[in-house]
């Protein structure tokens, strides 16, 4: 289940941030499920929560809030361009979390493989 919404989570990521091939509308639906998975995703792993993962989420939140009021307030370009900078920030520390958990995931440490074992 938890490789199932992890992958689900990469393929939402990826036709996320395909904005000029995919269109507004396919961005907005999928940013929509990006967020739930995310939430989803942090419910799962709440255990192993730290600091950083804590920002990772909020700025998930930021970027969505950003962008539903860019959507809504179109007079203030500001928002926008907030939301094209948290997004752009985002979408480099999602890829060191994803190169990161990804690596861990292949090779386990010395004292996960021996809990892992017995």
């Amino acid at each position: 289940m938890k490789k199932l919404l992890n992958i689900t989570l990469l393929i939402d990521f990826v036709v996320t941030i395909m904005v000029p091939l995919t269109g507004i509308h396919v961005h907005k639906l999928a940013s929509v499920l990006f967020l739930l998975l995310s939430i989803g995703h942090t419910l799962v792993y709440r255990k192993k929560l730290g600091a950083k993962r804590w920002l990772l989420l909020g700025l998930i939140l930021i970027s969505f809030a950003t962008g539903l009021f860019g959507m809504i307030l179109d007079q203030f370009p500001m928002i926008l361009i907030l939301h094209r900078c948290v997004s752009i920030a985002l979408v480099f520390f999602l890829a060191i979390h994803i190169f990161v958990f990804h690596k861990r995931l292949r090779h386990p440490r010395p004292d996960e493989r021996a809990r892992h074992a017995g």
